[in-house]
């Protein structure tokens, strides 16, 4: 194993890892108007709690298997914040989780893997709400990505300090560290993992491959933190903002997750474009 890969195992073996929340740090809140690029970004309710989801289709959304696993249909909501006036609330349909999906367990590698949800809505979200393409790339280790999520805010040296709410949308950048294999279940690389760089490389939990593994800076560099489960992870390819992974978790070594040196999670989508596309069928937007 490379000295780099060791230097991971042994963080996570001493990280507590828990469900992602909402975005720490990073670019600040979205407009939430039907302008902003991230107007088909919405709230998923699953009854008790508010988390995140992404339309890839007019009757779609995709979103992680941990927030509305074992939730009927019936009780979970996908809320489009249109305006500032309102909102426009669309019951689920049916919901497709994963069949990979094992729980919020820690696997042999400290982590769990395949969490990805599928959403059918009872009706379809209006013209004009942005409908996102999936990426195709397997392979986008170093890639700039873009988050966009529900729930608090805060720094890197304080965490996650306000509350968050499900019309405060927020959007946070960071960069593809480490891509990881299932070894538990066929091996299949579907998982990636980024770390929460603060101003020195004293908080780099994923050792310096220099420049690329450096700190954002405050205004663009962020993590999870709480209601960003699910959120949609975008990486710009062919000349556009395409979905590249959905949020599953975030770590941290203290009692907040969300502080410089944490390690957060997401499924990496392209590798489960076979099982969406039977999913959502001729709905999707075709990448």
């Amino acid at each position: 194993m490379p000295a780099r890969f060791r230097h991971l195992y042994a963080l996570i073996l001493c990280l507590a890892v828990q469900p992602a929340w909402a975005v720490v740090g990073g670019a600040g809140i979205d407009p939430n108007t039907p302008k902003s690029p991230w107007a088909g970004v919405g709230v998923v309710e699953n009854g008790p709690g508010h988390f995140t989801g992404a339309l890839i289709g007019p009757r779609h959304v995709l979103t992680a298997a941990h927030v509305v696993g074992g939730r009927p249909a019936a009780e979970i909501r996908f809320r489009l914040n249109l305006s500032d006036a309102n909102s426009l609330v669309i019951r689920a349909r049916s919901v497709h989780i994963h069949p990979g999906f094992r729980g919020t367990s820690k696997g042999p590698d400290g982590f769990w893997h395949k969490d990805l949800a599928v959403l059918e809505l009872a009706e379809p979200v209006p013209a004009g709400v942005p409908v996102y393409p999936l990426s195709v790339s397997q392979q986008p280790l170093k890639s700039m990505i873009v988050f966009v999520g529900y729930g608090g805010g805060g720094d890197g040296v304080q965490g996650a300090v306000t509350a968050g709410n499900a019309h405060t949308k927020r959007v946070g950048y960071n960069r593809i560290d480490v891509l990881r294999a299932d070894h538990a279940n066929n091996r299949q690389t579907d998982l990636f993992l980024f770390d929460f760089d603060g101003p020195d490389f004293s908080s780099n939990r994923i050792k310096p491959d220099s420049p690329f593994n450096s700190s954002l800076g405050e205004a663009m560099e962020a993590t999870f933190a709480g209601g960003d489960s699910g959120a949609p992870i975008f990486v710009f390819e062919s000349g556009q903002w395409r979905i590249v992974g959905v949020a599953a978790f975030v770590a941290g070594q203290d009692g907040n997750n969300s502080r410089f040196g944490s390690l957060a999670g997401a499924t990496l989508t392209p590798a489960f474009m076979e099982w969406i596309l039977d999913v959502v069928g001729n709905d999707i937007r075709s990448p």
